[in-house]
């Protein structure tokens, strides 16, 4: 390479640190900036509700000087209807006098004294507390006062803060708990840094000393201790190519026991072409608690304490297929461990097997690890799924309430009628919620019988509850049948079918929507297109998830259920915008022996 090349931008390689200093350097880097990104998301949100709580005291203290202005004007001081009028949000209305004596109240009395959240501070001004864990235990009260010719009156309006204050004492928890997580991480890594790297540490010791020929003799470049790693095992692996008719082929096997049994941090074991063990690692020989044979010895009688083991390795011998990360129950010190095993077979320049090269190595804590981590997820999408109920109950428990409140200040109007309507509605839209989610938590067992799609299609497009909204079957007039359950199809289809007709009434159409069935050696498809507003971006990647919906008023378990249909009879279920506009839904069932992913068009 020339000077002028040499000087170029686009030609310039950053010099190589080595996989040991780059982890001493980009792992602490990187977890500062996780501590430095998750300290801003806890303070980020600290301060947003610390906002939302100052918003609402700031509300408090509104109605309760325009309740105090209210009070100053009137003669004599109301009862509690007059005070419930002051403020129709509020949980409860106090007035007091100077000394703290309760005169009129509407609403829950709090059992402390109504201005002890003051505690003794004189009023200038209409002024919003709380909440308080101590004085106003989910609550914000605003205070005010006006002056009466019997001398100053004081006003507590209460507005309900219980999602607020709970919301201020998980920040916090939060916050500690963050804050402590990141010392704890950043403290245990710079202290067990090196002890994390010192496997890493001997395997490069070993290779170094394994002369020159490893290194830059190899065409390693200086200082790149990965490929240095790698020509070492290459290396040691090409002495086994030797042909087995030298007189050097039991020093090729002690060279590579001697090379990599030090260096590997997993079991290794070593076996000739008949099986009999030649070597046998001291971290192989922990793992499988026997004793390393002083020479050659029966894979059998080796391996006496481990049948599983013996068994897959003597059949693995024998048969000439060698598995490759395969799990294999080990006893050892009392306890059962799980190891994963590879077998490399060891060949001669003319593809003749000399021997084999047995790694193993105990997964046990890491299996142990991905229930953990496989628990934790189920969990989240428990949790997920809660919290959607708990939002569609609570919006209509929200709208019964205001109706029932509407009837209870108006029972002699005639619009009653129409609130117990709405009522109705949704105690309607409820039961389908809760229909809905039992559905797809149970769907049920899967009742296998031939099922004809053609058939199928066509009842769904007669379904009274689209309204007569039409629906076009193409492909009905083929018989095109699959092995499943009847009514769980249909219900899946159903969902798909009544979402296209919500979507086409959105975008203000009238239909028809396409619905095409399609056979062919693969398996069968099932494909329903609307011309709507097509997919919501917000949701893209949601699409299938529970109460993951982008429509109004939707649940979001009608493609959560469907998927989970279509997943039980062994299908897979795509959606897509549709070429000018809408969004296509693809439904596919493979035939028996065939792949799972049709090929498009199939």
């Amino acid at each position: 390479m020339s000077e002028d090349e040499r000087r170029r931008p686009e030609g310039r390689r950053w010099p190589r640190l080595g996989l040991r200093r780059e982890v001493l350097i980009l792992l602490p880097v990187a977890l500062l900036l996780l501590a430095v990104l998750s300290t801003a998301t806890v303070a980020a949100y600290w301060s947003s509700i610390s906002r939302l709580i100052e918003e609402r005291q700031d509300e408090a203290a509104r109605l309760a000087g325009e309740a105090a202005s209210r009070l100053a004007a009137a003669r004599p001081a109301p009862g509690p209807p007059p005070l419930r009028e002051l403020a129709p949000g509020a949980q409860t209305v106090l007035v007091t006098d100077a000394a703290g004596r309760l005169l009129a109240a509407a609403g829950e009395v709090p059992p402390a004294l109504p201005l002890a959240p003051l505690a003794g501070r004189r009023l200038d001004r209409p002024i919003g507390l709380g909440p308080d864990e101590d004085r106003l235990p989910g609550v914000v009260a605003g205070f005010a006062f006006w002056e009466s010719p019997a001398g100053r009156n004081y006003v507590r309006i209460d507005l309900e803060a219980g999602v607020l204050a709970a919301q201020s004492r998980s920040v916090r928890l939060l916050g500690l708990f963050v804050f402590s997580i990141d010392a704890a991480l950043i403290v245990l890594v710079l202290f067990f840094l090196r002890h994390l790297l010192a496997p890493y540490e001997l395997l490069l010791e070993r290779a170094r000393q394994m002369g020159p020929a490893a290194g830059d003799a190899a065409g390693v470049p200086p200082g790149d201790e990965v490929q240095l790693l790698l020509s070492a095992f290459e290396r040691a692996v090409a002495t086994l190519a030797l042909p087995a008719a030298s007189a050097g082929s039991d020093d090729d096997f002690a060279a590579l026991e001697r090379t990599l049994s030090h260096s590997l941090q997993s079991g290794l074991l070593l076996l000739d072409r008949a099986g009999c063990v030649l070597a046998l690692n001291q971290v192989g020989a922990e793992l499988l608690g026997v004793a390393p044979p002083e020479t050659a010895a029966p894979l059998r009688e080796v391996l006496a304490g481990q049948p599983e083991l013996r068994d897959l390795l003597v059949q693995a011998v024998e048969s000439g297929q060698a598995p490759q990360r395969q799990e294999c129950p080990a006893r050892a010190g009392g306890r059962t461990l799980t190891l994963g095993l590879t077998l490399h077979p060891l060949r001669r320049d003319d593809g003749g097997v000399r021997g084999h090269l047995v790694l193993f190595a105990d997964l046990t804590e890491a299996r142990r690890r991905a229930e953990e981590r496989s628990l934790a997820d189920h969990m989240t999408r428990l949790a997920e799924m809660g919290g959607g109920i708990a939002h569609e109950l609570r919006n209509s428990l929200a709208t019964l309430r205001g109706y029932l409140t509407l009837i209870e200040r108006r029972p002699d109007e005639e619009s009653i009628a129409d609130y117990l309507s709405e009522i109705r509605l949704e105690a309607d839209h409820l039961e389908r919620v809760l229909a809905d989610f039992l559905s797809f938590a149970r769907p049920g067992s899967l009742r296998a019988e031939d099922v004809s799609l053609s058939r199928l299609a066509l009842r769904v497009a007669a379904d009274p509850a689209l309204e007569g909204f039409a629906v076009e079957v193409h492909g009905a007039d083929r018989e095109v049948s699959l092995r499943g359950d009847a009514q769980l199809l249909e219900r899946a289809l159903r969902n798909l079918v009544h979402n296209a007709a919500q979507a086409e009434k959105e975008a203000g159409r009238a239909g028809p929507i396409d619905l095409r069935v399609e056979g062919g050696p693969a398996g069968v498809e099932l494909v329903i297109e609307d011309r709507g507003p097509g997919l919501p971006p917000e949701i893209r990647e949601r699409l299938f998830h529970p109460f993951a919906t982008g429509r109004r008023g939707g649940v979001g378990l009608g493609l959560a259920l469907a998927h989970r249909i279509v997943v039980l009879h062994g299908g897979t279920i795509h959606l897509e915008d549709r070429p000018g506009g809408g969004t296509r839904a693809r439904l596919f069932f493979p035939a028996p022996g065939h792949d799972v992913d049709a090929p498009p068009g199939f």
